[in-house]
């Protein structure tokens, strides 16, 4: 995840509080404008090599379509039900257009994705350590802006100023990390960034609604401060896992790949945190007595079982996210890389 992601977060709270939920998106259009001319006038392309190249248009519209119906079914999977005869179609098209695509990919000489990149070792790891990095962080990330509004009672401003700190420990972490190419091998960079990723999440687990905003901010800065860390790292061995050529289309995969990793951890994560509520509420409901006839008293208890199963649920979903980080810290041991250049190479 990168920084910009971050304070989205932190820009994000002053426009929902002031100018409504729609402003989030209305104040990407003249930014994006902004982005367009400014590419249009500064960056420019070879004519020769523009011309010995053709775009892989049928490639992009498949596996755009391919990715479309994937995350369609990621953000209402939960509200379809993930067996549904909708999740099933939104499955189908995936699994269709994901073959089409590959089958278009095989064939073209200017592919937009070059399938010889899932045959090189280096790459495949490096793809999969970055996909569970940001499946988890997102995934949970995503349920602490939830859990402070709604059980700490801050509005969308507040529970942004929480996020600064963990920029700030990116833009930290990340040029400590990047020092450290050439010196350590990348896969022990790699492995204790991850390591403290996961520290980060599992100290999640202790959120309640008596918690602090420090109780968010530390394992926020903990969390960043591993995923930062290893950023470099992890780019400049996709630099130097595929031809120099190549770097370009290889960033793009492992961007690609983080994306999609963030829609996933969000649905899985999301819907670990339903099917424990509902668990929660039944098994504190059997263990539970309400001395009175009330009716008021009645609903006072339901509401008091709801809301500490949902707190407990939060508490599992953390150390199932913190568990995983973990775990998969240690797949990078078979992260080797024979010889990376000292010179960090930027292509997030």
């Amino acid at each position: 995840m990168r920084l910009p992601q971050f304070l989205d977060r932190f820009l994000g709270g002053p426009l929902i509080d002031n100018f409504g939920w729609r402003s989030v998106f209305l104040i990407n259009l003249p930014i994006g404008i902004l982005g367009l001319l400014l590419a249009m006038i500064f960056v420019k392309e070879g004519g020769r090599r523009f011309k010995e190249h053709s775009f892989d248009w049928w490639g992009a519209i498949s596996l755009g379509a391919a990715l479309s119906s994937f995350v369609l079914v990621l953000d209402k999977g939960l509200e379809w039900g993930w067996l549904s005869s909708n999740s099933m179609l939104a499955y189908a098209a995936t699994l269709i257009f994901g073959l089409i695509f590959i089958r278009i990919e095989q064939g073209h000489h200017d592919a937009i994705v070059d399938l010889k990149f899932f045959k090189n070792k280096i790459f495949v790891n490096v793809l999969a350590n970055n996909f569970l990095v940001f499946m988890t962080m997102m995934g949970s990330v995503f349920l602490i802006p939830i859990f402070a509004q709604t059980y700490l009672g801050y509005n969308a401003t507040q529970t942004g100023f929480l996020f600064i700190p963990m920029a700030f420990m990116i833009v930290l972490a990340a040029p400590i990390g990047g020092s450290l190419t050439g010196k350590i091998e990348p896969r022990w960079v790699i492995l204790a960034s991850t390591l403290v990723a996961g520290i980060g999440l599992y100290m999640f687990s202790g959120l309640d609604p008596r918690s602090t905003a420090l109780s968010i901010i530390i394992p926020l800065g903990v969390m960043a401060f591993g995923m930062g860390f290893g950023m470099a790292q992890r780019t400049n061995i996709i630099a130097s896992a595929v031809p120099q050529n190549e770097i370009g289309a290889a960033s793009s995969v492992l961007a690609l790949a983080r994306n999609i990793a963030g829609a996933f951890g969000i649905a899985v994560f999301g819907t670990i945190l339903q099917n424990v509520t509902n668990s929660k509420v039944l098994e504190i409901g059997r263990n539970s007595l309400i001395n009175s006839h009330k009716l008021v008293d009645f609903q006072i208890g339901t509401s008091l079982v709801i809301l500490k199963a949902q707190v407990a649920a939060y508490d599992q979903v953390f150390i199932i996210a913190g568990a995983i980080a973990i775990l998969g810290a240690f797949g990078s041991y078979w992260i080797k890389v024979d010889k990376i250049s000292t010179e960090t190479v930027h292509v997030e």
